[in-house]
């Protein structure tokens, strides 16, 4: 059994751009594929699993570096185009959306006490 590092994607960019618009030293990326990295050991002074993950390690680094093509290519020619999916208005200085997040889950905290207090003056009656 041979053994390997696998991985598939399958994008769907919006209808407003072309698919040959996203492409990787001039050739198109399409919207799917997936590509397989074959984990080859080679001989190793120190042991057989030294040398598997060693290997493994280096094709790991080379699926990433591939992904990461394939999504920055993406990326670069989707642009802006969804960026109205993240449209928060106009945000101050100081509630990025870090901030309105924690915000969010200060309310969520404080409204799930309310509700342990009203629980337990119920459970007093």
């Amino acid at each position: 059994m041979s053994k390997a590092i696998s991985f598939t994607y399958s994008l769907d960019p919006p209808a407003s751009v072309p698919a040959a618009s996203a492409t990787h030293n001039g050739v198109p990326v399409p919207t799917s594929g997936g590509e397989s990295f074959p984990i080859t050991p080679a001989q190793s002074s120190r042991s057989a699993t030294h040398a598997f993950y060693t290997d493994a390690s280096a094709q790991l680094l080379a699926v990433q570096a591939r992904v990461n093509e394939v999504l920055t290519a993406w990326k670069d020619a989707i642009g802006d185009a969804e960026k109205h999916k993240e449209a928060t208005g106009k945000v101050a200085y100081g509630q990025g959306k870090a901030q309105r997040l924690m915000q969010a889950n200060k309310a969520d905290e404080a409204a799930a006490d309310d509700d342990e207090e009203e629980e337990d003056e119920e459970s007093d009656e």
